[in-house]
């Protein structure tokens, strides 16, 4: 009759798959979440870019009305306001005016840099300006004979 001793390999091998099972979840669970942070982030341009050109539509929306209001004659001046929120999908953004044919808004936010360009059609000549995010004044002047943006 041969006696046995007690092996230990049983014992080494539950504590190796423990630390093997604990190991490969890590890795697993770090690769979704840097793939999830780059859907994230493209998610956060998406919506960033759309924001902007809402934003520039409506801005350009109220310069062609007060353009319009202006081209009627008889009134000294015509000045609206266009409430516009003031950040954008968390970011804070700036408006350019660009005159010229034809007039552009140039949109553009600082976190992700992003850049949006929407055309402004007018009768009267546009100034060039730049104003940050929020309520923007619109301004026809007769004395001039533009329209001027501001905040």
């Amino acid at each position: 009759m041969r006696l046995r001793s007690r092996s230990t390999a049983r014992g080494v091998s539950t504590a190796l798959s423990y630390v093997l099972t604990l190991t490969i979840t890590v890795v697993l669970v770090s690769g979704l979440m840097v793939a999830a942070g780059g859907f994230v982030s493209d998610e956060h341009a998406r919506v960033t870019e759309t924001e902007l050109d809402v934003i520039g539509n409506r801005l350009a929306a109220g310069i062609e009305s007060v353009d319009r209001v202006a081209s009627d004659g008889g009134k000294t001046s015509v000045n609206a306001t266009v409430q516009l929120p003031p950040r954008v999908a968390g970011t804070t953004y700036t408006i350019e005016i660009v005159p010229g044919s034809p007039n552009e808004l140039v949109l553009t936010s600082t976190d992700p840099s992003l850049t949006v360009r929407v055309p402004v059609k007018t009768t009267a000549p546009l100034d060039a300006g730049r104003v940050d995010g929020g309520d923007v004044f619109v301004t026809y002047d007769t004395a001039s004979g533009t329209l001027e943006v501001g905040a």
